[in-house]
């Protein structure tokens, strides 16, 4: 499985990632902690690739409700 070191200096697993609009939303999971649950999206500028937090509420709910669309549970 991919993962990632965030700011806070922990690995977090990649568990899903979802493109929408514009944005590349990137779900991440404590590889030590599975209730430390994050979400970022994926910035590219001139070649370089990094995680970003998002910019507010309402963009976390959006991205929030993309991942449980399409997770759940039929």
């Amino acid at each position: 499985m991919e993962s990632i070191v965030l700011e806070d200096g922990l690995e977090y697993a990649i568990v899903d990632e979802i493109n929408y609009q514009d944005k590349h939303y990137v779900y991440l999971l404590n590889v030590n902690d599975n209730k430390d649950f994050c979400i970022r999206k994926s910035i590219n500028e001139n070649g370089v690739e990094y995680a970003q937090g998002l910019d507010n509420k309402e963009e976390y709910e959006t991205a929030l409700n993309l991942y449980l669309n399409k997770n759940k549970s039929n």
